[in-house]
């Protein structure tokens, strides 16, 4: 069982990560942000389930994490940033993000409500990480930028969903569709030069 004053600083630092990677165009700094995320993720969901059946999203996000960093570690920079560098947009960002976390602050005072199950912490978190994701998904069109984005928005649910159901089962199949979308996305981001090799 995680200790009780480790959930708060977790939401915080899911907060951070999620905004970094918005706005983060170092792929490096992406992999590393998610990496976290999946620290956060672990500590709100071992709120409800116990922690070795918790530490199974730790390695697939972790698994995730590793399959992307190799697929994109021989890729040009062009095909891996996905956007601009602007001051602008990142100012654009970062200003979606505050919002994004704001209403997830009231949707999950509100969820609370609905779903007396989960803690404010955990509601709070899942908001934040799905709201978070769901922008990264409207911003972005590069698929390394939308497989962050649904990870991210995946995150969420599983700290929403492990609130209300504690099956083994449902923790490999949402391990399972980790692992599978960071293996779509090193395909997606390795056709292009295999192409070109062949």
């Amino acid at each position: 069982m995680i200790p009780d004053f480790l959930i708060l600083p977790a939401v915080i630092l899911a907060f951070i990560t999620a905004t970094s990677l918005l706005v983060s165009w170092n792929w490096r700094l992406s992999i590393f942000s998610l990496a976290i995320q999946y620290v956060c993720v672990v500590v709100l969901v071992s709120s409800s389930w116990p922690l070795e059946t918790a530490a199974v999203k730790l390695v697939a996000g972790w698994m995730a994490c590793a399959v992307m960093a190799l697929a994109l570690r021989n890729q040009p920079d062009d095909l891996i940033v996905g956007g601009g560098r602007s001051i602008s947009d990142i100012v654009f960002r970062l200003i979606a993000a505050v919002m994004a976390g704001l209403f997830a602050f009231t949707g999950g005072t509100r969820l609370v409500l609905w779903l007396p199950e989960i803690s404010v912490e955990q509601a709070y978190g899942s908001m934040i990480l799905i709201a978070l994701g769901l922008l990264h998904l409207g911003l972005t069109n590069h698929p390394f930028r939308v497989v962050l984005g649904l990870l991210t928005l995946l995150s969420g649910f599983e700290i929403l969903y492990a609130a209300v159901e504690s099956s083994i089962l449902i923790a490999g199949l949402l391990a399972i569709v980790t692992l599978g979308l960071a293996i779509i996305c090193a395909y997606l981001l390795t056709a292009p030069t295999l192409e070109e090799a062949s």
